[in-house]
């Protein structure tokens, strides 16, 4: 039990040095707002940090602060009308507040304060500018509740609304409480303090930083003092000029501050000299410029700078490569189909009768007679009966003229040579006109991915989701590691995040041996390194998956081949899904291993362009229909899809075998059904099975050459395993299965185990 939270003998809690360091701050807090006077003679923070406080031992110390600088800031008759209204604020939030509302403080606060001060007109006589500074405190000390609270509050992960604000507020409230003590009776130690603030916003924050912070500060000032807007417009003056010199050093830093402060001195001559302005400019520069590298960087964490947009860019970068990698993959397909078109330009009828005489004609004894002396006539006999012809598609000896008959001594042979012809040009014709369509639809499905790819590439990062609040977080440890980093924190599709770091210092962050660890638990997520190759200033994390896969694979050749025609392969993408794929070229040898190649490093480029499986195979097979114009070309295709975050998986299968599943002791088959590729119109409804794993289970993926042994054995092997080693597993399917001496066919087996990431 943690010392802060331990009960000592008798009931006595003890508390820990950093609760008591807690305790003291409330302290001092309460009695430097309390001292804070405004506008004359008001003082709206004391109560509004009591009503920020709560109630407890926090409130109690609070309160104590509170009445003691009330005390010491002022006469006892001003004094008493505040420890009024902190005394009745103090009690009603104490009492009250864990059961109320959490406006209860604001309005509890508002309303001592309007109540109690409306003694005080009423004895002014309601003259009119003691109304006004009773409605202005009023509502000062009920609104600076909620900016005192909202400052207080631990900013864990992404900051509250307003936080930022908040914060200036109360840095500026306590820098006016330091205002008016001056040393050797010219120098504030409350406005050397700003100065050294505003200076160390700009040079770690930027322009926007700095001007923010010196316009909260300047005016508090301003307000403390009671005159002219002399702080604010000097603070932010050198805050604008300074800024643009934040990423050089800082000597020449502070000295265009200096520079810039002693203009602004110059500019209020006339009106007053604010010679100690100077002093203070000069003292603040002195304390800045000591200050130690390493001091800085740590109170840089606490900045809550905004992104520069690094992100943004990086996730439209990462889609711009997703379109790239995709027009690659269809460069892939089309040099891997060497597929030339070429238009269908038919066949004249003319041919049909030169065919036809060639068959029947040319060894005709009248072939002479016919063919070169009556020429013409036997050529208005060929063009009198295509319309016959082209009409009923054969011509009977009635459609021939009667002299042409008599004459023609072969003229049943001719006429079914000419009906012959004219069926194979119809038959022809018609093969032409499905292989064209065929083709034009292949080409309409290009077409439609083309489509897809220009609307992906004008999205550019529609599917990723920058993670701004845990770039925030992962910017601030960073720079309490005073490293300068350019940073971008995105989450994938699926939602795995990836951060990428871009620094010349990351040995900073590398030095610590558990610096992995540490951002992991920064993030609240466990987070893996991924190698960046010629690059050592990036350095990428990802997602860790929870989950792993163990894999073992076999293969063996057919018998008197001298290579395989399997091919696989095993791969993740960013996303986190597993993919094993697993292909087998019809036949076997060179052949086979050329077309089941071709199928995998395909199939491979659409996966990791981020292509669906379903629509890469469809894909695939519509194509593959153009390669094999005068050939049967094919393979089959047995994917495993897997995602490693949430254990879901499915099996899409082209004429490959089923899979086999082990979970506990029991062994079924999944999967397997549809044409290979090259045949189909693509991938069948039952070619896609979809399952959830569970830690513990295990699959067995096969080509069709094991199948050549007793499936019987191959689930004997599987059921009676240990699951430790799947290498063994694979190699012991494949000799229980398969003639190891003398395959009748190309076999490979791959078995994988899936289990909880340790």
């Amino acid at each position: 039990m943690k010392a802060s939270v331990s009960m000592a003998r008798g009931g006595a809690r003890s508390w820990d040095r950093a609760e008591i360091a807690a305790l003291a701050f409330r302290f001092v807090m309460g009695l430097m707002l309390s001292r804070v006077r405004i506008f004359g003679g008001i003082a709206p923070f004391g109560a509004a940090f009591i009503g920020a406080s709560g109630g407890g031992v926090r409130g109690v110390l609070s309160l104590l602060g509170v009445l003691l600088g009330t005390l010491t800031a002022g006469s006892f008759s001003w004094a008493v009308k505040y420890i009024a209204i902190a005394t009745v604020s103090w009690a009603c939030v104490h009492f009250f507040a864990r059961s109320a509302p959490r406006y209860f403080p604001m309005a509890t606060v508002f309303g001592s304060t309007l109540i109690i001060g409306a003694v005080y007109v009423w004895d002014a006589r309601w003259a009119v500018t003691a109304a006004a500074m009773w409605v202005v405190e009023s509502f000062a000390a009920g609104g600076f509740v909620y900016f005192f609270e909202t400052a207080l509050s631990p900013a864990r992960g992404r900051p509250r609304a307003g936080y930022l604000a908040s914060v200036m507020l109360l840095l500026a409230a306590l820098a006016m409480s330091l205002s008016s003590p001056a040393l050797f009776g010219v120098l504030s130690v409350g406005r050397t303090l700003a100065v050294a603030a505003v200076m160390f916003a700009a040079f770690r924050g930027g322009q926007a930083m700095g001007c923010a912070t010196a316009a909260a500060l300047g005016a508090a000032m301003d307000l403390a003092q009671g005159g002219t807007p002399f702080f604010t417009f000097s603070y932010t003056l050198s805050a604008l000029i300074a800024g643009v010199f934040s990423r050089e050093t800082r000597l020449l830093f502070v000295l265009s501050w200096v520079a810039s402060s002693a203009l602004s001195v110059l500019w209020f001559w006339s009106f007053y000299r604010w010679v100690p302005a100077l002093y203070e400019t000069f003292a603040a520069s002195v304390l800045f410029t000591l200050l130690p590298e390493t001091l800085l960087a740590h109170l840089a964490a606490l900045l809550p700078r905004e992104g520069s947009g690094y992100g943004y860019l990086k996730a439209r970068e990462y889609t711009r490569r997703r379109v790239e990698l995709c027009a690659g993959a269809f460069r892939d397909l089309y040099e891997s189909l060497r597929f030339r078109a070429g238009g269908d330009e038919g066949e004249a009828v003319s041919k049909i009768y030169d065919r036809a005489a060639e068959a029947v004609c040319r060894t005709c004894p009248n072939s002479t007679r016919c063919w070169q002396e009556q020429y013409v006539d036997t050529l208005d006999v060929m063009n009198g009966v295509t319309p016959v012809l082209a009409k009923n598609g054969a011509v009977e000896e009635v459609d021939v003229p009667e002299h042409f008959a008599r004459r023609c001594t072969r003229l049943g042979e001719l006429l079914s040579a000419i009906n012959a012809e004219s069926r194979a040009v119809v038959s022809r014709r018609r093969f032409r006109a499905r292989l064209t369509e065929s083709r034009a639809a292949a080409f309409e499905q290009l077409n439609g991915v083309s489509r897809i790819l220009f609307s992906l590439s004008r999205e550019l990062g529609g599917e990723i989701e920058v993670d701004a609040g845990a770039e925030a977080l992962l910017r601030k440890y960073l720079r309490g590691l005073a490293m300068d980093a350019e940073l971008a924190v995105y989450r994938l599709r699926g939602g795995r995040l990836r951060a990428e770091i871009r620094s010349q210092s990351l040995h900073l962050l590398k030095k610590d041996g558990q610096w992995l660890e540490n951002l992991s638990a920064l993030l609240g997520l466990r987070l893996c390194s991924v190698e960046q190759e010629n690059d050592d200033g990036l350095l990428v994390l990802m997602e860790a998956e929870p989950y792993a896969v163990s894999l073992g694979v076999s293969s063996a050749k057919k018998a008197g081949e001298s290579v395989s025609g399997d091919r696989y392969t095993c791969f993740r993408t960013d996303e986190g899904v597993l993919y094993v794929l697993l292909s087998d070229g019809m036949g076997s040898g060179a052949p086979a291993a050329g077309m089941a190649s071709d199928t995998v490093s395909v199939t491979e480029s659409f996966l990791r362009a981020g292509v669906a499986p379903a629509e890469a195979l469809g894909i695939l097979s519509s194509l593959c229909l153009l390669k094999n114009d005068d050939s049967l070309e094919s393979s089959t295709v047995d994917l495993l899809a897997l995602d490693m975050f949430s254990g879901q998986a499915a099996l899409y299968k082209c004429g490959a075998p089923g899979t086999y599943l082990r979970r506990g002791s029991s062994v079924k088959t999944v999967g397997g059904s549809g044409l290979p590729v090259g045949f189909g119109a693509g991938l069948s409804r039952k070619g896609v099975t979809r399952l959830a794993l569970t830690p513990g289970d295990a699959l067995v993926m096969v080509s069709d050459g094991v199948l050549s042994g007793e499936a019987r054995a191959l689930r004997q092997a599987l059921a009676s395993s240990d699951l430790e080693d799947m290498q063994e597993l694979s190699r012991e399917i494949l000799d229980t299965c398969a003639d190891p001496a003398s395959p009748a066919d190309d076999v490979t087996v791959i078995a994988l185990r899936f289990a909880r990431r340790e």
